[in-house]
């Protein structure tokens, strides 16, 4: 009988590995702090927008992103490197989204949005970096924090404080670093499977074309129910939202923002699209997520353009078809 149990708890032990190991991890990008480019002067020209080529020259917080890079790696997350996705864009030429909402004015889309909607980043590690002098000796003073890529939000942090020594910059990194590591990892993957179960969080902004038949405050009809288009945007928003959470946070004729929209996670792709397969399931960024309104919008005679801001915004252009 002993032997049966110990069988048995060595089974169920072998299976709960196995899932852990399966289990799916965020997408992860490491980056300075904007704190940290801004108080070394790494800023773009025209602007408080952290100048992240220039700050990559930095030896130090270059050496700083390597060191994180790898712990995350060898705890098993996808990770895309900052320097080699900016070598890419500029190569490639892939563009910066420009909007001008008639709500809010233009709105440019920044590096980091572009970089990480290129990549599908979940989160982002920002990293803090401050050398200091212990007599002859240095010491550094180290933050590290996970945001959430798709609402800026600050998820959680750790900060740690090397030893005084005359070792490189990046061996005191590793220093702190190994002493928080499992902990912050623990704290992703805490806060990305309440993601799963919660949604993700984003924005749309909704403006109204010179050529659309309708603005926000029209009443339209929709399988035999009428209302102000801008309940019925509302309501398709809520019906696909995670729990119903959609918060309308602006209303015009002209313009219609929501902010704190929980939208899954994952879809499962529709049989019969484009290169589609049946069962298939990809991840979701705040436009893929918004898309399907469009079928619904030509039903009342409109059609929808988006643009994708970053993995958790988008501004749809509604007009005429």
């Amino acid at each position: 009988m002993k032997r049966i149990y110990l069988s048995l708890l060595m089974i169920i032990s072998a299976t709960l590995l196995l899932k852990a190991a399966d289990a799916k991890k965020p997408v992860l990008m490491v980056f300075p702090s904007d704190d940290w480019c801004k108080k070394n002067g790494y800023i773009l020209p025209g602007s408080d927008a952290p100048d992240y080529e220039r700050a990559l020259q930095n030896s130090d917080m270059d050496g700083a992103i390597a060191v994180m890079g790898d712990y995350l790696a060898e705890m098993g997350y996808p990770m895309f490197s900052l320097k080699q996705e900016l070598k890419e864009i500029h190569n490639t030429g892939a563009r910066r989204m420009v909007v001008t909402s008639k709500n809010d004015g233009q709105v440019m889309e920044s590096d980091r949005d572009l970089v990480t909607r290129n990549v599908g980043c979940d989160f982002i590690v920002e990293l803090m970096l401050d050398k200091k002098s212990a007599g002859a000796r240095q010491f550094i003073e180290f933050k590290a924090q996970t945001i959430d890529a798709a609402s800026h939000k600050i998820l959680h942090g750790d900060i740690g404080t090397s030893s005084p020594s005359s070792s490189p910059t990046p061996l005191q990194v590793k220093e702190v670093v190994g002493g928080f590591i499992d902990n912050f990892c623990n704290k992703i993957d805490l806060a990305f499977t309440d993601i799963e179960k919660k949604g993700r969080e984003g924005t749309i902004t909704f403006d109204i074309a010179d050529d659309s038949p309708y603005n926000f405050e029209s009443d339209v009809t929709v399988d035999g129910e009428s209302g102000e288009l801008a309940d019925f945007i509302e309501y398709w928003l809520s019906e696909h939202a995670v729990d119903e959470n959609v918060d309308r946070q602006h209303k015009s004729r002209e313009s219609l923002t929501f902010r704190q929209v929980r939208f899954p996670l994952f879809a499962q792709v529709a049989a019969g699209g484009f290169g589609s397969k049946k069962g298939k399931v990809k991840a979701q960024s705040m436009e893929s997520f918004v898309k399907p309104l469009e079928a619904e919008l030509r039903r009342l005679g409109m059609n929808m353009t988006t643009v994708p801001i970053g993995q958790g915004s988008v501004y749809c252009v509604i007009g005429g078809n």
